[in-house]
């Protein structure tokens, strides 16, 4: 109709979408309102209601420890005469040198051979998580492969400590009751650095230790401690893993090594515990024993439950390991206290 007035849907300005409106003008459904403070109806808020908030579907995890020291267990059973809860080790020992001229009309006397056992047992190690339906249905993330990856990451972590809380003996047992202490140089206000680690490898060569892979031999130090090294004011031993990168040595790189100062291969780690406790190892310092039947080995298995609830509602997946670690040659293992602050 054109009375003037405009009809419903229609305006002055031809505009089937209501009213004109000022430019700049608030817009709500009762109609325009005007950009004025002093106006109680203005909402400056207005379409903050559409803004969500974003989600990253990456899943970080924890910051993690590397893990080193299962590396050094090089000393397990490869020889078994049947499957058992443990294994015994022999040792032999040589026979002293003879110096003596032998006499022309006499027989030699006999000596005997000395000998000791080590027995390691091997002990179950393991955990679950649990999750539901629910869980897997209503979450943004994936549940499943996050689950997998922390439980694969407990699995090594839980058996590295293993292997490292049994450096921490005071001593090793043998089969007959016998013991043999472990040596613990260095206190708790000392600074790690040449002195010890010369002192240290003393040691292990006069008690005829060989290195590692007839390179080295290793300490396992905390981020501390490698700072204690890298600040010595002689540190003119110490040399960078690049040389060991470029292959100069014929030796792999170790998980955690930084270089190698004094003859000794560093490798850092952030798992040692409270302690201010490094770890000199030659070779055969560690021992790991496990089992050889189908379905176990050297390393945690990963283990998916059945699902047994009568509506196939929760879903459980673990890590399980049947292992032992000990201490094998306490001479090629020697404690070193230092400080717990950073060298000055």
């Amino acid at each position: 109709m054109a009375n003037g007035t405009g009809t419903a849907g229609s305006n002055q300005n031809g505009s089937v979408y209501g009213p004109a409106h000022t430019p700049g003008e608030l817009i709500t459904a009762a109609g325009p309102l005007s950009n004025n403070a002093a106006n109680p109806e203005i909402d400056i808020t207005v379409g903050s209601q559409f803004v969500t908030k974003a989600y990253d579907l990456a899943v970080y995890p924890a910051l993690r420890p590397q893990l080193v020291f299962d590396q050094f267990a090089t000393v397990k059973a490869s020889r078994l005469t049947h499957r058992g809860g443990s294994v015994r080790f022999s040792f032999v020992e040589d026979i002293a040198d003879q110096t003596t001229p032998l006499l022309e009309n006499l027989d030699v006397d006999s000596v005997s051979m000395s000998s000791k056992a080590l027995t390691v047992s091997m002990t179950e190690y393991g955990t679950a998580v649990t999750t539901t339906n629910l869980l897997r249905g209503t979450s943004m993330i994936p549940i499943d492969p996050l689950v997998a990856e922390r439980v694969g990451y407990n699995a090594g972590k839980s058996i590295d400590r293993l292997a490292k809380v049994s450096l921490d003996a005071a001593n090793v047992t043998y089969d007959d009751s016998s013991t043999t202490s472990i040596v613990q140089i260095g206190n708790s206000t000392s600074y790690l650095g040449s002195a010890l680690l010369q002192e240290g490898v003393s040691r292990l060569e006069e008690s005829n230790v060989r290195p590692f892979n007839s390179d080295a031999y290793v300490i396992v130090v905390s981020p501390k401690q490698a700072q204690h090294l890298k600040s010595e004011d002689t540190n003119q031993g110490w040399r960078y893993i690049t040389a060991r990168q470029e292959g100069t040595d014929g030796n792999s790189i170790y998980r955690g090594e930084i270089g190698m100062y004094e003859g000794v291969r560093i490798i850092v780690n952030n798992n040692l515990g409270a302690s201010n406790i490094a770890y000199l190892m030659g070779a055969e310092a560690l021992a790991k024993v496990h089992s050889d039947a189908a379905g176990f080995g050297p390393n945690p298995r990963t283990v998916v439950s059945p699902v047994v609830d009568k509506l196939r509602r929760f879903a459980s997946v673990g890590w399980y390991h049947l292992v032992g670690y000990s201490v094998f040659r306490p001479e090629a293992l020697i404690r070193v206290e230092t400080a717990a602050t950073l060298r000055p």
